[in-house]
């Protein structure tokens, strides 16, 4: 008499033995592989950056060694190369004056920004904005070797600038250029010494919807700043962000190794990351 003959198979013991193994595996490797995601984001950002520093080089040779400048006053950004037009007002300018040497508006927007359409960083598809950058944005720049001059054309009608307003500066005034921070991921539009820690966390503006702290380092040890400055989602890149040195050459640093340039800040004397000076 012939038997059935029955296939071999897995036992429910032997099934949950391989899901767990999987889940183990998956736990352990959906890690390493957002890191590696954001590794790259990192290094397009830091490529990005790098254009924009040769821009700006190529820009300085041209202009007799002059870095550019904002019209806070107002002028037309005189190219179609926005989102709103030539004819737009605006009072951040140094943008337009580099593109021509980028030709690439994409070089402006970092992959690790999750809204580089904040207004945190200027950006706005208003037409009379005066204060408006017309082009999605993740970057702040140097006001203090920008500056922001003033326009007596005045289009935007805010009347002459207090004494405080101060013009662009050229190479020689900045007297160490490649220990100076120039333009830089960034949570805000315009760098400055006391807001520091927009740039130690260039993503805070966009998970709190608020500016990070000013007085750098500083304000490590208070709350909430002390909590928040701790988690990774503050920052672009894997605790750190992408810098343009005012010598054009941009790289990488952690955001703890930021500093202001002013010990008072600080806490500690910080030659190497002179941030604005006053010239």
């Amino acid at each position: 008499m012939r038997t059935k003959r029955t296939l071999p198979g897995f036992t429910l013991i032997e099934l949950l033995v391989v899901i767990a193994i999987i889940a183990i595996l998956a736990a352990i490797l959906f890690p390493v592989f957002a890191q590696a995601r954001e590794a790259a984001r990192k290094t397009s950002c830091l490529s990005n950056t790098k254009q924009i520093g040769l821009g700006v080089m190529m820009y300085v040779q041209d202009y007799d060694e002059m870095y550019p400048t904002n019209v806070w006053g107002g002028a037309p950004i005189g190219t179609t190369d926005n989102v709103l037009g030539k004819d737009t007002i605006t009072a951040v300018h140094w943008v337009w004056q580099i593109l021509p040497y980028i030709k690439n508006r994409q070089v402006f927007v970092c992959p690790s920004d999750p809204n580089p359409k904040s207004g945190w960083t200027g950006y706005s598809d208003v037409q009379d904005d005066c204060w408006g950058i017309p082009t999605p944005i993740s970057l702040g720049h140097n006001q203090m070797i920008f500056g922001y001059a003033w326009n007596k054309a005045d289009p935007c009608g805010w009347g002459e600038f207090p004494d405080w307003a101060a013009p662009g500066v050229g190479q020689a005034a900045v007297p160490t250029p490649a220990s100076t921070y120039l333009i830089a991921d960034y949570a805000r539009g315009f760098m400055e010494t006391w807001w520091i820690n927009n740039l130690r966390a260039g993503n805070y503006t966009r998970v709190y919807d608020e500016s990070a702290p000013g007085g750098g380092a500083t304000k490590d040890g208070e709350e909430p700043w002390k909590s928040r400055f701790a988690q990774e989602n503050v920052f672009r890149h894997q605790s750190g962000q992408n810098i343009t040195f005012a010598d054009g050459h941009s790289k990488y640093r952690k955001g703890r190794q930021i500093t202001s340039g002013e010990d008072w800040m600080d806490g500690f004397h910080a030659p190497e990351g002179l941030f604005v000076r006053e010239y």
